[in-house]
Parts: C-alpha cells; sequence; structure tokens
C-alpha cells in the first residue's frame, strides 16, 4: 500500500490493544456485519494457532473458496488476509480505507478510535465477503474472549496449546490464562482442544460443560501410528472416529503432528462436507513460514519464530531426534520475552550463539545486553547488533544456522533470501 495509507493504518497502533468488543461490534454493525456472510472456524492458543489455521485453510480450500487470517504477519501486511490463492491487494487495503475513515473518525468520536487490530480484522471480514468466501479459518490475535475476532460465530472453536504469554494481559495462571483463551467457545458450538495440560484441560472442559459445547481432545478422540520425522517432514498414520488417514507433510516438528490432529479433529466435527483426500491433500500442501522452515541449503539455514519458552523447547525436541548436528544460533529478541528461560532451552543444542537485533529495534532487547546478562550459558557468544552483518557472519561460520528469537527477526532474515510467506505450496 502507499504510504500515506500505511501511515493511517499503523497510526492506529496509538490506540495500544484492546480487550474489549463493544467498538468492533459497533464498526461491524456500520459495515453490516460482514462476518456473517461466511462461515468459520477459530482457533485460538499460545504456540500452534498459527499452524493449525494454515491447515485447516488449506484443507477447506480444495473444495471451497475459503479465506485465512492470521497475524502477525513477517514481511508485507498483506500476509494476514488471504481469500482462495490471494493474498489482499494493496488496491484493496487502500479502497477499504478511504471508504471507512469517515467511520473510524465518527467511532472516535461516540467511544474511540477503532485500534490498528479492530481495523484490520473488520477489513478481512469485508474482503472474506466481497470475493465470496465459503468459508474462513480465523487465528485470534491475543488471548479470545476480547479479542475483535470474537464476533463470529464459528461452526467449531479450537484451542492449541497454552503458555504463559501475554501474562500480563491475561493472567499470572495457566487457569487464567486458559479462561481467555476458553472464551472463544460459544454456546453449542463444538470445541477441539489440542493441549494436555492439567490445568488447561480442567478449565476448558469446565467451560465447555456449562455452554452444552462437545469437547473433542487430541488425546482421547485421535491415536498417531508409525510416525516418522526427519528434516524433510513428517509421516505418520492418523486415526479418529471418523476415518484413518495417511499423513505426508513437509512441515517439521513433532508439535506438528499435533497440530495436524487438532485441524482434522475440527474439520471433521464442524459438519463442512469434505472429504479424506482433500483433507491429505490439504495437509501436504499447507506451509507456514518461519516455523522451523528451511530457507537456504548450503549453509542450511532454518528460521523459527518462537519467542517463549514452549516454542524454544518444542524446537530442541525436534532437533535433537532430526539431526546430530549443532546449530549456530543467531537469535534476537524483544524487551517483554523471557530471555533466560528461551536460551535456558536452546543451550541444550547449541555451544555457540550471535545476538542481534530484530527488525523492530524501539522495542528490541539490546544485544549487547544479551551477551553481557546470557552470553556465559554458552561456550562461544559474541553481539553483532546488525542484522544484516550478523547474519553474513553467521553464514561464514556455520554449517548449519538456526534463527530463532523474535518474529521480526525470522522475517527479516526470510526477506534477505527472498523467501517465499504463502501459506500453501507453490506450483
Amino acid at each position: 500500500m502507499d504510504a500515506n495509507h500505511e501511515e493511517f493504518l499503523y497510526n492506529l497502533k496509538r490506540e495500544g490493544i484492546k480487550l474489549d468488543l463493544s467498538v468492533t461490534q459497533e464498526f461491524a454493525n456500520l459495515l453490516g456485519n460482514p462476518q456473517n456472510s461466511f462461515q468459520s472456524i477459530h482457533v485460538a492458543g499460545t504456540n500452534g494457532k498459527g499452524s493449525i489455521s494454515a491447515y485447516i485453510y488449506n484443507i477447506l480450500r480444495q473444495k471451497y473458496r475459503t479465506g485465512l487470517y492470521t497475524s502477525p504477519h513477517l514481511i508485507n501486511f498483506n500476509e494476514r488476509i488471504v481469500a482462495g490463492k490471494d493474498t489482499i491487494p494493496d488496491s484493496y487495503i487502500e479502497k477499504f480505507l478511504d471508504a471507512q475513515r469517515g467511520k473510524i473518525d465518527e467511532l472516535s468520536k461516540n467511544n474511540r478510535n477503532p485500534t490498528f487490530f479492530e481495523v484490520t480484522t473488520l477489513m478481512a471480514f469485508n474482503y472474506f465477503k466481497e470475493t465470496g468466501c465459503k468459508y474462513a479459518s480465523v487465528e485470534v490475535g491475543l488471548g479470545g474472549r476480547l479479542d475483535s475476532t470474537n464476533i463470529i460465530k464459528p461452526l467449531i472453536s479450537v484451542i492449541a496449546q497454552i503458555g504463559f504469554e501475554h501474562a500480563d494481559k491475561l493472567g499470572g495462571s495457566l487457569t487464567a490464562i486458559a479462561y481467555e483463551k476458553g472464551g472463544i467457545i460459544k454456546n453449542g458450538i463444538p470445541v477441539v482442544l489440542s493441549d494436555n495440560k492439567l490445568e488447561v484441560v480442567k478449565t476448558i472442559t469446565s467451560i465447555s460443560q456449562r455452554r452444552n459445547s462437545r469437547l473433542f481432545t487430541v488425546d482421547k478422540d485421535s491415536r498417531t501410528m508409525d510416525l516418522e520425522m526427519s528434516i524433510d517432514g513428517n509421516i505418520f498414520t492418523l486415526v479418529t472416529s471418523n476415518d484413518t488417514y495417511k499423513i505426508k507433510s513437509p512441515m517439521i516438528g513433532e508439535f506438528q503432528v499435533r497440530n495436524i490432529a487438532t485441524a482434522i479433529l475440527a474439520v471433521e466435527n464442524s459438519g463442512i462436507k469434505i472429504g479424506k483426500r482433500d483433507i491429505e491433500k490439504g495437509i501436504l500442501e499447507t506451509r507456514w513460514p518461519a516455523r522451523m522452515e528451511i530457507i537456504r541449503k548450503d549453509p542450511m539455514v532454518m528460521v523459527d519464530s518462537a519467542h517463549n519458552p514452549p516454542a524454544a523447547t518444542a524446537i530442541t525436541s525436534t532437533l535433537r531426534k532430526i539431526t546430530e548436528k549443532k546449530p549456530l544460533l543467531l537469535v534476537g529478541m524483544l524487551s517483554d520475552k523471557d530471555p533466560f528461560s528461551f536460551l535456558s532451552e536452546l543451550r541444550k543444542i547449541s555451544e555457540n550463539i550471535v545476538f542481534t537485533t530484530p527488525d523492530e529495534p524501539l522495542r528490541s532487547i539490546d544485544p549487547d545486553r544479551l551477551l553481557r546478562l546470557y552470553g556465559n550459558m554458552f561456550v562461544n557468544s559474541r553481539s553483532i547488533k546488525d542484522p544484516y552483518q550478523a547474519y553474513d557472519y553467521c553464514l561464514g561460520k556455520g554449517e548449519f544456522i538456526l534463527v530463532t528469537g523474535s518474529m521480526y527477526l525470522a522475517g527479516l532474515i526470510k526477506k534477505i533470501e527472498k523467501s517465499a510467506v504463502i501459506p500453501y505450496a507453490q506450483d
């Protein structure tokens, strides 16, 4: 989009994050409630929700025109909104903002400005409506109960893995955070739960019972057999009460097995008519950028947007099982993250680390500070503030480089390598 429209949209970030549905609903009313023009599957969670949303989208688009709404983006804003196989064009973004600027100003007089995320969410729903999407896979932005996406009434709700990220806004215990995530569960609408931690299961079970929502869990309602994990992805058999699937996925990571099972259970129990072959093909064609993604072969470069301890654990667990190589770590982190816990996991698979600055300098932890506080956790450590120089240094030093710690660093490295950011396999 052009500079003026981009400035207007991003200036809405001055409102920050508002966990409040009143303005979103009022804005939706002014637009004619576009969220009611398509049917949806709603996905919340701390880790895995993006991948699960992408699997669902890829399954459904085999037979139906389907939208995908996720956040944040890696490189370009347009990545957030996909309809069919096309990301939202700049021309539509500019047209929408021009048409709705008056409504946005009107809302600010009566209540407050819609936030960046509220405007983006309604833009996505309006785009799905105007481009004729029958279904949409919708990822929650933050939390669930009061997230802007929670104005939809989905066919089924999905809760992915839950952790302590954003505890300052969602609560300081897993029970409190699960309660917020479980806020997307609607009366009489089924729900699929991926997480198996006791506090989470208890909380989601309690909410689903109160709302008369049938609860499906990955542990009880699916079974994985004959798993083969490698640097090329996962091959396994998935058994549900409905069918047996032969799954082949290029998405690397043991955690993706659970994500795939979650997505398939959601589609199976959504009431949407779609065949076994379409489900298997959708999984095969799914790509989710910057999730243990290999973007270069020589030297091998893997990017992962992990930025919290559970995501770091998922990386280390998988790499130990699929390779004996110890990566050179290139890490940058934002100031609201937990570097000690994150790096405590990564040190299990590497002795060598380079700290740098993600492509969000105002919110980044100074790499010199990371080196000073955490460098002694590794045998060899250094700080190179400029991420371009840091990446060049790593390319000259390592046979296997793992870039992680921030979506903003992962996105920058993908941009350098001109690596695709679309959520499906290119023809």
